[in-house]
């Protein structure tokens, strides 16, 4: 006896293995799904994470094809050692937290997808292992071919469609509870709950901004001033949620040691707006060199602008301003809640400083400066003005009223 198991003569058997790598396939190829659904959102928030989210499921797309045509052990060892590495970038960044990227050392949340994706990851790096070591002479009947590869594919169809159906593999459950009235109109129904959704999101920061809201559509801009794009209003995911409040808070810890207006001029910091304004933006020309040169758009710890309130207190760090070269896309890791603007009235000089304004009645600017299109700038505020954190402006009034009511002095 050799310990294998038999069936009675006559009855069609095939090698239990064969069944297993179906199964294998079939988790592999929901991965990818994952994968693919995810990479929107990961370029969103940094070009190299949705490179990898891309990558990945290119490879266990390809594999979940190979490991039924061509089950080679070459094959197998790779399949088992590409899902356990990504399982233990998963871990790093829930624990440690990302290692590159715009919000390094910040933890990533735990979302039903992407647990979902571990999981099946999981099973392909066991699975794999499993068919290296396994005795080939196994054998089932052969109708487990097809009846277990198909309940496999079933489980698998229902859990990525509950991962997938709020928009995303991380946003389940995570949709808002609140409801609108019901409208007649199936659309008038729609946009109820959508913007019943938008006023529902209020989003707790570590800044004395307080809370993060949806931006207005009909919000008001000053004169000169319009979106990069256009005004966008989707309702932000879960992830996106999550991206927003990183990012925040992030840009606030990081920025905390320019609260004093020295020590942000020492770092190289300076006036490009008159000083004698109430609000007055100040531009470090080397971390936004190192931008033009390919470095990520947001930098917490290196925000290309910082601005200040003129206050009875002093000067008072208002905001940090993250401002992406012309011919760089705009990075939105939070969706509607980063939005994009720029002005459209600056007189400038060549390296930036704003000098006057080119009215509507005569767009004409003082010797030695031009009237162009600013770059797309994006503020994170440190006061409490009206919209919150991500308000995409704010009157040099509220501003100012925000600076005196806040904690500290950046004399």
């Amino acid at each position: 006896m050799d310990g294998a198991i038999t069936r009675p003569a006559g009855r069609p058997t095939v090698a239990a293995v064969t069944v297993a790598r179906y199964c294998l396939a079939i988790a592999a190829a929901a991965t990818a799904v994952i994968h693919f659904a995810a990479a929107g959102e990961h370029f969103a928030e940094y070009w190299l994470f949705g490179a990898f989210m891309l990558v990945t499921a290119w490879l266990q797309a390809a594999w979940s094809v190979g490991v039924v045509v061509r089950p080679w052990r070459w094959l197998l060892r790779g399949g088992a050692a590409l899902n356990a590495g990504i399982i233990a970038v998963y871990i790093v960044t829930r624990t440690v937290g990302d290692v590159v990227g715009p919000t390094p050392h910040d933890v990533e949340p735990v979302g039903f997808g992407d647990g979902l994706c571990t999981v099946l990851e999981a099973v392909v790096v066991v699975g794999s292992c499993w068919l290296l070591f396994s005795r080939k002479d196994w054998r089932v009947s052969r109708s487990q071919l097809f009846a277990v590869p198909s309940v496999s594919a079933v489980v698998a169809a229902v859990l990525l469609s509950v991962a997938l159906v709020a928009g995303g593999p991380e946003m389940v459950m995570s949709a808002d509870a609140e409801t609108a009235p019901a409208a007649s109109h199936p659309h008038s129904m729609h946009m109820a709950m959508s913007s019943a959704k938008a006023a529902a999101i209020k989003l707790t920061t570590a800044t004395p901004a307080g809370a993060i809201t949806m931006p207005k559509p009909t919000m008001q801009m000053e004169p000169g001033m319009r979106m990069a794009g256009t005004m966008c209003g989707a309702i932000p995911t879960a992830r996106q949620r999550s991206a927003t409040v990183k990012l925040v808070d992030a840009t606030w810890r990081d920025a905390r040691k320019f609260a004093s207006l020295p020590a942000a001029q020492a770092a190289g910091y300076v006036a490009i707006t008159p000083t004698w304004l109430p609000v007055v933006h100040y531009l470090n020309y080397q971390y936004y060199l190192a931008t033009m040169r390919g470095g990520p758009v947001l930098n917490t710890s290196r925000p290309q602008s910082l601005v200040y309130a003129h206050t009875s207190k002093g000067a008072v760090l208002v905001a940090a301003m993250y401002i992406a070269p012309p011919d760089r896309v705009t990075p939105r890791p939070g969706g509607c809640l980063t939005q994009w603007h720029v002005h459209t009235n600056l007189c400038q000089t060549n390296l930036g400083v704003v000098v006057g304004l080119a009215t509507a009645a005569g767009r004409s600017c003082p010797n030695g400066s031009t009237n162009r299109v600013t770059p797309p700038m994006m503020h994170v505020w440190f006061v409490p003005v009206p919209g919150g954190p991500t308000a995409i402006d704010a009157s040099d009034a509220q501003i100012v009223h925000a600076a005196e009511h806040a904690g500290g002095s950046g004399k």
